[in-house]
């Protein structure tokens, strides 16, 4: 049969080999000794969890290393969304993978502009090297635009890390109106490169973290590879190094969200909460997105969020 995206899945529908992205699966155990294998499955148009009940050991081994799965099944529901029932998963080599990758909201030409316009707008020499040594570099340039910003939770697509750190960088100059004493040169240059370190951090097929990302976080990974750029640059400011280093490993604010400090510069404070604004915001937008097809005024849990959100009456 030919392929069906997830987004125009429906109830009851039989599939026979059917290819997705296999973005995770798990195991779990099950009473009398029996097992649960859970899929999620994806396309560029959405994603969908999968079941498949006392898979085999050999099915499960041969999903570690899988990027792209066959499916067959068909599509039932569980607790009011669709999910498929598996009777047959196993791994393929997927033809037109990016079809299978969910992309940004806005095109790449329109933001490739706009990051054009933000590096021409920063005046201090030293910080305008220090971009140019990222976004100058052809290669360099391509990942970042083409990377994701989360596995999950918020710009988990090609081209989500260019669009959630354009938004942060809106979202800073607006603060920079509001708060004129903020160097604003600092601020967009730890807006652009407060991210930077994901393109090492998560793999950008699975978006998986990579083993940098594990054993780092992309906050440090960040910051070794903006000092890294720093020490390649002569004489640059070491006030400008401490601030835009210090910026991206405070943004995200609390010890125990994976900042290894707490913002101590009006640069960091602003960048934090502006990092906070995008990535709670879009999440919430995501998930309410994904909860379209559920019943009641409220969406399932969002881990995000801790909690459910308002979906409105209807």
């Amino acid at each position: 049969m030919p392929r069906v995206p997830v987004a125009e899945l429906r109830l009851n529908m039989r599939l026979k080999r059917q290819p997705f992205l296999l973005r995770d699966f798990v195991l779990r155990p099950l009473r009398n000794d029996q097992q649960l294998l859970l899929v999620t499955l994806a396309d560029s148009s959405g994603t969908i969890g999968g079941a498949m009940h006392n898979a085999p050991q050999a099915v499960v081994h041969s999903l570690r290393d899988a990027q792209g799965v066959e499916v067959t099944g068909y599509v039932s529901e569980h607790r009011d969304r669709l999910q498929v029932t598996l009777e047959r998963i196993e791994p393929v080599e997927l033809i037109g993978l990016r079809d299978f990758l969910p992309t940004a909201r806005r095109s790449m030409e329109e933001m490739s502009a706009e990051l054009d316009a933000l590096l021409a707008d920063i005046e201090q020499p030293d910080l305008v090297h220090l971009l140019g040594a990222f976004f100058d570099d052809p290669e360099m340039r391509r990942t970042f635009c083409e990377a994701p910003a989360a596995k999950r939770f918020h710009h988990a697509c090609i081209g989500g890390l260019l669009e959630h750190t354009l938004a942060i960088a809106r979202i800073v100059l607006t603060a920079a109106d509001l708060y004129p004493e903020m160097d604003r040169d600092v601020a967009i240059t730890i807006a652009l490169l407060h991210d930077i370190g994901k393109i090492r951090a998560y793999d950008p097929v699975t978006f998986d973290l990579t083993e940098e990302g594990i054993l780092f976080n992309h906050l440090s990974v960040s910051a070794m590879m903006v000092s890294e750029a720093i020490s390649a640059l002569p004489d640059f400011d070491e006030e400008l190094r401490l601030r835009v280093i210090h910026g991206i490993l405070a943004h995200h604010g609390e010890l125990d969200r994976g900042s290894p400090v707490r913002p101590k510069t009006l640069e960091a404070i602003v960048v934090h909460y502006a990092d906070n604004l995008d990535g709670d915001a879009r999440g919430a937008i995501d998930h309410l997105e994904r909860s379209e097809d559920g019943g009641g005024t409220f969406t399932e849990r969002s881990m995000m969020h801790e909690g459910e959100l308002y979906r409105g009456r209807r």
